[in-house]
């Protein structure tokens, strides 16, 4: 996990480009769940209902303080019911989750976020990032993330350009969290965005995840992880 958010959930228009028919992916409110999310795998469905609440429940469309929190109790019972889902899905088992945004969303989570959880301060949790990128590059292609129900769920379908150790990824990171910022009014998610890009830009890396991933820091990174902010 990486930081903390402070956002209002928002609606999105569907629209034509994601395939099938759009209006099977828009949000249809409290206790009414999409055709999409019912279609699921339940295997999906039980992520994103751990992950957001189920669609019928007091906490969707909620921000939950557990996601970007270091809890130890909260990454158990993560490694207790998912390991074998992270497993599936860095092997490629779950790329047909990809066929729904809701689908797509779900593999992005496992592979992004549970995948930190479960491996905290271990190399195995940058394992599931490139499959992440790849899954979110393809729903941004195709528009889709703009099917998701609310701006919660399209924080973590964005997460992974944020993430990777790529300045064309962070230009796009800094892209998605600035027209979210613009529609929901919240610009708390761009601000750790642009801290993101401005660390790969200029080392190329994020240099707080060197030691885990055995890199040997330059002076200058040495001397930049003593500042504040410098990790996340």
């Amino acid at each position: 996990m990486t930081h903390p958010h402070d956002i209002e959930e928002g609606g999105f228009r569907a629209t034509e480009q994601a395939g099938g028919d759009p209006r099977a992916f828009e949000a249809n409110g409290a206790g009414h769940p999409s055709a999409d999310y019912l279609a699921l795998p339940s295997a999906a469905r039980e992520v994103l209902d751990f992950w957001f609440g189920a669609p019928d429940s007091p906490r969707f469309g909620r921000a939950d303080s557990r996601w970007f929190a270091r809890d130890d109790a909260f990454d158990a019972e993560l490694t207790a019911r998912f390991a074998p889902t992270l497993a599936s899905a860095c092997s490629g088992e779950l790329d047909d989750w990809q066929r729904t945004p809701l689908g797509a969303l779900a593999l992005i989570l496992v592979l992004d976020q549970f995948s930190r959880n479960l491996h905290r301060g271990h190399a195995q949790a940058f394992a599931g990032d490139a499959r992440a990128l790849a899954a979110a590059q393809q729903l941004v292609r195709t528009q889709a993330d703009r099917l998701l129900p609310t701006s919660h769920h399209r924080v973590f379908a964005y997460l992974p350009f944020e993430h990777a150790e790529s300045l064309e990824a962070q230009r796009e990171s800094v892209r998605l969290f600035d027209a979210l910022a613009e529609e929901t009014g919240e610009r708390g998610n761009l601000e750790y965005a642009i801290r993101h890009w401005e660390i790969v830009e200029r080392f190329g890396r994020f240099p707080h995840r060197n030691v885990v991933l055995g890199r040997t820091s330059t002076d200058e990174e040495r001397a930049f992880l003593l500042e504040p902010n410098s990790s996340f």
